[in-house]
């Protein structure tokens, strides 16, 4: 399939999902990440689940890093629609956050962190294919992001839903994850 086939199927599947389905795969989810062994984390770029798009709830994972490594830093991305880029901007607990043109939620405020100094991405997805490669919402943002930092970031996305077989145009500039965590396991590329 090619991507914008897997993005209108796939973003129609989720949209399908009933509540207590996303919660089953949300605690499938849960469990698998709680026993997969990370290296020590100091900053984790995370994001902000789209809950009219019934995205994975990643605070859950989070809150399971938190746990392990009491001193990480969380980041969310901040976008700039104009350049097509992305800088990742560490929380604090009394940070204000702003809407930005696609309706999410960004920090507002200048607490960037450089992409080297970065540990773990968590990659918002609609699918994955079984090379890693994965669609995400057509921008791009994350691909070029995950290109500034270190070769050894770790890139992890989360599905509800097993992985396509090939996303047939993927192109030099497309990144792909290290693992897809699912309801029914964990994918390693």
């Amino acid at each position: 399939m090619v991507k914008s086939q897997v993005r209108r199927e796939y973003l129609q599947k989720r949209l399908s999902l009933e509540p207590e389905e996303i919660s089953g795969k949300t605690d499938a989810i849960k469990k698998i990440f709680e026993r997969f062994e990370l290296p020590p984390i100091q900053i984790v770029l995370s994001y902000y689940p789209l809950t009219n798009r019934k995205e994975f709830d990643i605070s859950i994972c989070e809150q399971i890093l938190l746990k392990r490594f009491p001193l990480v830093k969380t980041a969310w991305p901040k976008t700039d629609p104009d350049t097509l880029t992305m800088e990742a901007h560490v929380l604090d607990e009394h940070g204000l956050f702003a809407k930005n043109k696609y309706d999410i939620l960004e920090p507002i405020g200048n607490n960037t962190v450089s992409p080297e100094l970065i540990d773990l991405v968590f990659v918002p997805l609609l699918a994955s294919d079984r090379r890693g490669f994965r669609v995400g919402y057509g921008k791009g943002y994350y691909d070029r992001y995950l290109t500034r930092c270190r070769k050894d970031v770790v890139k992890m996305g989360f599905s509800f839903f097993d992985l396509v077989d090939t996303v047939e145009d993927i192109n030099e500039f497309d990144v792909p994850l290290d693992y897809c965590v699912t309801p029914s396991r964990l994918y390693e590329f």
